[in-house]
Order: C-alpha cells, then structure tokens, then sequence
C-alpha cells in the first residue's frame, strides 16, 4: 500500500495540451497515480506535460519520502524458498527477496526488507539491539517513521572510526529516531589497544550501567560479514588481516557484530577478543528474537554457518543467498 503527505486533490477539468495546476506537479503526479489510479498516460493529459515528466515526478515522490511503498511481510514469509529455511534451519520467521538482476544495490534492496520486518515485530517497552554494518544502515534509513511507546534502541557494539558510514553509532541513532525511541550509545571504543585497558574500562562507573543495558536486549537486529579482503569488516578500518589470521587458522568463516565463528557455527576465539567491547556471540544467543539482514552469494558460507550456529530466529536475504544455502 501506499502512504502520501499531499492533500487529496480533484481532477483539474483540462483540455490536453493546458497549463498544468498551479499544485506541485510532482505531488500533483502522485495523488493521481497511487490514490485516483490514473495510468501515467492520463495524468500527462491531465497536467499538460509529456509521459516522461510523469514517470520523472512519480520517481523523484518515492526518492524524497512523499511516497511510501509498503508491502506485507508475512506474504513473503510464505514464499517456498522461505518456508525451506525455516524448516532447515529452525527459524521462526524468513523473508527471501527476488534477485532483481543488480539492478539496485544489494544493501539497500535487503535494509528495505529488514525494515519491514522489523517494523512488524518491534513493540512497546522492547529495548532493541543494533550491531553496525552497510545493510543495517540501509535498514535503518528504509523505516517509515513512526512512534513506538517504551522502546530503547541500543548500540550493542563500542564505537568506531567515524571515518566511514556505517558506524554502530549511526545505525542506532536512526533507528531509534525512526521509531520515536530512546537511543542508547555505548560510550566507549569498540576495540582499544590491550586486554588491560578493556578490564578497566569493564570496571568505570560510567559504563556499567551502559553495559548492563545491554544483557537486557529483548531483540537484536544485525548482518553477518565474510572474511574476503571485500568485506565490510575490512573496510571498516578496524581490523587488518593480521588481526584476523589467528582466527582463520582456527576455521572462522563468519563475523557477527565483530564475533568470529566456524563453519559450524561455533564461536572462534582469538587476542582481538580480549580487547573487544559489546556482546559476545554467546550473550547475543540469548537474545529471544534475533534478526539477521544478509544476502549475496558470496555470504552464502558465512550465512549457512551463522544459522547452523542457530545465532538468528528470523532471516531477511535474498534470492542468490537462499539458493545458495539450499544447494548446500
């Protein structure tokens, strides 16, 4: 369904080819499109411009937000591919998206997905956890805004360079705006230079309670990363592939809010993670609703093993990856 923010509008009574109204065009284009149902061709007539004009201001309503394409995640939870991993992997809940060729990024067709599920089940007085990464930033950019009484949004990672995006800080402050909730930062490093400094820092007054908080996660949403020198772990600048050999060595496949795992989905542990601030994967199983956003062929491996470590109870992805984890 469709959300507007134009006033309805009447049908201007004008011969083609006249003046267009003096409204808005574009919002003019999109009441008579998604609410009078008009075909492009006749709201061309009716504005007096060219078919292509129309096509130009019903694409420019959907990029500003005036337009808002909602679709009901629970039909697509019915989908074969979907109803397959649920019953393979035990999930409660599964969204596959079709493969639309690359015609749109990857991050942002699944953060779009994600959002729509999230959307669903988030609820009153929740206090949800955010990890970081390009497809929950995509995810917390697609929410339509709306209020959610009670809710707290908290960063379950420390924080990061603020030298790329998709920072743990910035994913959780858009959610938590999004929704209208309280947004809690964890105010310290994600990851600091010895083991001792993460014991003292463990120990400040300041950041115990924010630490607390975070055993208290109701629901958590975040992505699964590979470990090819394209992933987003690497691009983040928080590690080097020296920080990750060890854990190599020792069989990791998969990363989940900087926790490495094996194929099997078992947590691998290494000298990062005593310097590292945020839920360890063993605090996030216990987590009652956990969802994952991750697609791409290439994440198929890490995917397959973050759910055989049955880290999620729901899964956004996409077609390729849902193939991929079947033929497997």
């Amino acid at each position: 369904m469709s959300t507007l923010k134009a006033p309805k509008l009447a049908k201007p009574a004008k011969p083609a080819g006249a003046n267009p109204p003096s409204l808005d065009p574009m919002l003019s284009a999109a009441w008579l499109y998604y609410q009078d149902e008009l075909t492009q061709s006749d709201i061309a007539e009716v504005l007096g411009v060219s078919r292509a004009s129309v096509i130009n201001y019903l694409h420019e309503a959907r990029r500003t937000g005036v337009v808002k394409i909602t679709l009901e995640s629970e039909h697509f939870t019915a989908m074969r591919l979907a109803q397959q991993l649920c019953k393979r992997f035990g999930l409660q809940r599964c969204i596959v998206i079709p493969d639309d060729q690359g015609r749109r990024p990857a991050a942002v067709r699944l953060g779009e997905a994600g959002a729509q599920l999230l959307s669903d089940v988030v609820a009153q007085g929740d206090m949800l956890g955010v990890s970081w990464g390009q497809t929950v930033l995509a995810l917390s950019k697609a929410i339509s805004p709306q209020r959610i009484p009670g809710l707290s949004v908290i960063q379950i990672t420390g924080s990061m360079l603020a030298t790329f995006a998709f920072s743990p800080e910035l994913c959780t402050s858009n959610i938590a705006d999004r929704f209208g909730a309280r947004c809690i930062n964890l105010h310290a490093p994600a990851l600091v230079s010895r083991a001792e400094i993460r014991d003292l820092l463990y120990q400040e007054p300041a950041l115990i309670p924010q630490l607390q908080l975070l055993q208290t996660c109701t629901k958590i949403v975040f992505g699964v990363g590979h470990l090819d020198q394209d992933s987003t772990i690497f691009g983040s600048g928080t590690v080097v592939t020296e920080d990750l050999q060890p854990y190599i060595t020792q069989g990791a496949v998969g990363v989940i809010a900087g926790r490495y795992f094996d194929s099997a989905g078992k947590p691998v542990h290494g000298p990062l993670d005593e310097r590292m601030i945020g839920l360890t994967l063993a605090e996030i199983d216990k987590i009652p609703m956990r969802i994952c956003v991750a697609g791409g062929a290439a994440k198929a491996p890490a995917l397959r093993a973050a759910l055989q470590g049955q880290h999620a109870t729901m899964l956004v992805t996409d077609e390729l990856a849902a193939r991929a984890l079947m033929d497997a």
